[in-house]
């Protein structure tokens, strides 16, 4: 995407810079523990994941288990073949129970990268396990918060539950990789929030009236849901009812079952409002009617227009130079622009 020296106002681009793994200290972990479990695919969780698993050297009694094994091979191929699948838990009313392999005796690490959440405030290795393993854990989680306003960075009862949830596994242990530049920059241990939250990288900036936001790339916006929880943490940077560019590949779709709803017309915009049923990613649809009451949208993405425009009432370009052209002809040719690569990655404030 390319725009003119003279629209650019600041540009946050987290780099991967220094880092700090441990994974030999981490390998020692895994060398006693009954399953090392891989909570999601971003690129960070798998490059720790195979330094860790190099780190061990040989080791045929290490059991994996993540929900898409393919994803997970492909990308440490020591363990080709070796990385059963676990399936996300249903979402079954009144009921909280762990994945069979989540009660097995001995010691269970869990991976996975750190990420700005509106509902959550981060979402870590924690709130994946919760999330993902837990029947009924990710209702349990979401609808301890009952305000839906979006919050990232800040520790919410949505996150408190998902740590009571986890806590009632015995000898886990969490290992969430802050991100930077695609890479693991570091992984904390069984990390307080704060701790977390105070290793993403922080700007202030004055609010431009234009903002072109990219939620990170492979691994951050393959689907829309991911792309929209991760800007809340960035909008410091565009002025109120400034307009916001929004690039997100969405290659594997919308991503939540709430999401698809709305955008085949099987659910109203309201719903998101009254949360009188919990279905997964029902505060998304709050999320995207907010974002559109308080800024001007244009969404640059692989999603069908159908579901895009029609569906969730974006407006859409077809391409990087549509996009930029027709945000300029709005704001000016003289206006500045800031623009936030990674905003998976960052926390951006007005300065």
């Amino acid at each position: 995407m390319t725009i003119q020296a003279e629209n650019l106002g600041t540009m946050v681009e987290p780099i991967a810079g220094e880092r700090n793994v441990e994974a030999e200290r981490h390998a020692e972990l895994l060398k006693e523990s009954a399953a090392l479990f891989i909570c999601d695919t971003s690129p960070p969780t798998l490059e720790t994941v195979q330094e860790i698993v190099r780190a061990m050297g040989q080791n045929e009694s290490l059991r994996a288990v993540a929900v898409e094994p393919r994803r997970v091979e492909g990308a440490v191929p020591e363990l080709k073949g070796k990385v059963a699948q676990l399936a996300r838990s249903a979402q079954a009313e009144g009921v909280l129970a762990p994945a069979a392999p989540l009660s097995d005796p001995g010691r269970k690490v869990f991976v996975a990268t750190a990420r700005p959440d509106p509902l959550f405030g981060i979402v870590d290795a924690r709130v994946e396990a919760a999330s993902n393993w837990f029947s009924g854990g990710l209702r349990e989680a979401a609808t301890a918060r009952k305000d839906l306003e979006p919050t990232p960075f800040e520790k919410t009862l949505s996150y408190e539950r998902a740590d009571e949830i986890v806590g009632t596994l015995d000898r886990a242990t969490f290992l969430t990789a802050i991100p930077r530049g695609g890479r693991a920059k570091a992984v904390l241990r069984d990390p307080p929030f704060d701790a977390l939250a105070n290793g993403f990288l922080e700007s202030a900036l004055s609010p431009a009236r234009g903002l072109i936001l990219g939620a990170g790339g492979r691994g951050y916006d393959d689907t829309f849901s991911s792309a929209l929880r991760s800007v809340w943490g960035v909008l410091g940077a565009v002025r109120r009812a400034g307009e916001v560019l929004l690039v997100s590949e969405c290659a594997e779709g919308l991503g939540s079952p709430a999401l698809e709803m709305l955008a085949s017309g099987r659910m109203s915009g309201e719903v998101g409002r009254k949360r009188e049923k919990y279905i997964p990613g029902i505060e998304e649809v709050y999320y995207l009617n907010k974002l559109k009451e308080d800024y001007e949208v244009l969404l640059l993405s692989g999603l069908p227009e159908i579901f895009a425009k029609n569906g969730m009432g974006l407006t859409t370009a077809r391409g990087s130079g549509e996009a930029v052209g027709r945000l300029l002809n709005k704001l000016g040719r003289t206006a500045k622009v800031n623009i936030v690569t990674r905003a998976a990655e960052c926390r951006v404030r007005s300065a």
